[in-house]
């Protein structure tokens, strides 16, 4: 891979994005409006039903994601590499038996777009928005003297690390059930009901972890040793005298750009991820050969053998195209990959400029008044950064797939891209 490439992968994104950014704008806000419609429906939901919020709660990153996809799905046609790909006939399912869809290994879509979802402040954001609404109405219910099973913890579905990680091994038993079914019945609306199931479990595994995270921090900070550092690094401040500003200054703006690794390394890569996941799945490589069994696993029963082995070839298949976009992502090297970081770290930052000129062109206002609208600040923002983003990663992954495919379908190769080239030229 070559960083001169770049300018080229840019101008195919323009191209991309002039072509179909008016229906990238609509599907943006589509999804945008299912996230925030899934919170409100989980809050009145999680009064009658705690277990059937966490599944509606969970349909708030699904909204952004299925957005994400449909925008990529569309471009295609305008892409030489993945239209090529597209034509060519996928290997067959390990569980399934029929050929290896995109459904089949929503894991592999899913773990990275959480990274980035948890990365923005979103999946937090959700959260805190269901946890407040729903506490405040249990809390209502008590203060006016009715309900006298008030359940905090129930009411929020507020698991252990132990229940977490059974729902996890109940739902890859589940997802390879699914697809043994399917195979049997041949019913693939069955393949979508075993994606829900995995966007569950790795929402609930999303939610742990941020916890898990921000309460790791919280220790780390009231620890007695990081009091005698920031002690000791205040009396160093105190001794430098006309110094003490700028080094503070500079030992902040250090901190800062460690905090915001998320943003600068692990968004990009996440969202490369993603795209290379979604239109490049088809390169998924077949699972290798088991090795030889161990001459103690000829002890165990032969169903539960077969059983065994085949919830594991299952697992290790929901897995393969996510190690797979890592291995892409990996071939293009370390200068194309971080050039591509910095101009992601300006697609992320969208939201936040956007954020900046409505409050410049609009004015002080009331607190009531801005909190009212701003929900709908932050949505055009992050619309912004979806339709941007969508176009980027679109031709970036066209981008990486043309070193696995060989050199670029010709026109006469590539009716598809033609087509589209023609209506861009309309």
């Amino acid at each position: 891979m070559r960083v001169r490439d770049i300018p080229a992968v840019l101008v195919s994104a323009l191209r991309i994005l002039r072509v179909h950014w008016a229906p990238f704008v609509v599907i943006a806000c589509l999804g945008l409006a299912v996230r925030s419609g899934a919170v409100w429906l989980a809050v009145v939901v999680s009064d009658h039903n705690a277990f059937v919020a966490q599944l509606i709660l969970v349909v708030a990153p699904l909204g952004f994601l299925l957005a994400m996809i449909a925008m990529l799905w569309m471009t295609r046609g305008a892409l030489p590499h993945v239209a090529e790909l597209s034509r060519r006939e996928g290997r067959q399912a390990t569980t399934e038996k029929r050929e290896l869809r995109l459904v089949d290994v929503a894991v592999s879509v899913l773990v990275p777009f959480l990274a980035v979802y948890v990365s923005y402040g979103l999946l937090k954001e959700d959260l805190y928005r269901f946890t407040n609404e729903a506490a405040y109405d249990e809390r209502n219910q008590l203060s006016l003297g009715g309900a006298p099973d008030v359940d905090f913890a129930g009411r929020l579905a507020i698991y252990d690390w132990q229940v977490v990680l059974a729902i996890v091994a109940i739902a890859w038993v589940l997802r390879y059930a699914l697809g043994k079914v399917e195979s049997v019945s041949r019913f693939l609306w069955l393949a979508f009901v075993g994606a829900l199931v995995e966007v569950y479990y790795t929402s609930q595994v999303a939610q742990k972890v941020t916890a898990v995270r921000e309460a790791g921090l919280a220790w780390v900070e009231d620890r007695r040793a990081a009091q005698l550092v920031l002690d000791r690094y205040d009396r160093v401040l105190d001794t430098l005298g006309p110094l003490a500003n700028p080094v503070d200054t500079v030992t902040t703006w250090l901190f800062g750009l460690l905090g915001a690794v998320d943003a600068v390394v692990v968004v990009p890569l996440a969202w490369i991820t993603v795209g290379a996941v979604v239109l490049g799945h088809q390169l998924s490589a077949p699972a290798s050969p088991a090795a030889r069994p161990d001459p103690r696993w000829e002890r165990i029963p032969a169903p539960v053998r077969r059983f065994g082995g085949g919830l594991v070839a299952d697992v290790r298949e929901r897995w393969s195209a996510f190690w797979n976009g890592l291995r892409m992502m990996a071939s293009a090297g370390l200068l194309p990959m971080l050039t591509f970081c910095l101009v992601f770290l300006v697609v992320i930052r969208l939201p936040w400029l956007v954020g900046q000129l409505l409050r410049r062109a609009i004015g002080p206002v009331q607190t009531d008044t801005w909190l009212a609208f701003s929900p709908m600040e932050k949505s055009v923002g992050l619309a912004i950064t979806m339709v941007l983003t969508a176009a980027l990663l679109a031709a970036a992954i066209d981008w990486l797939l043309g070193p696995r495919l060989g050199p670029a379908p010709t026109d006469g190769e590539a009716p598809a891209a033609r087509g589209v080239s023609a209506e861009a030229g309309a």
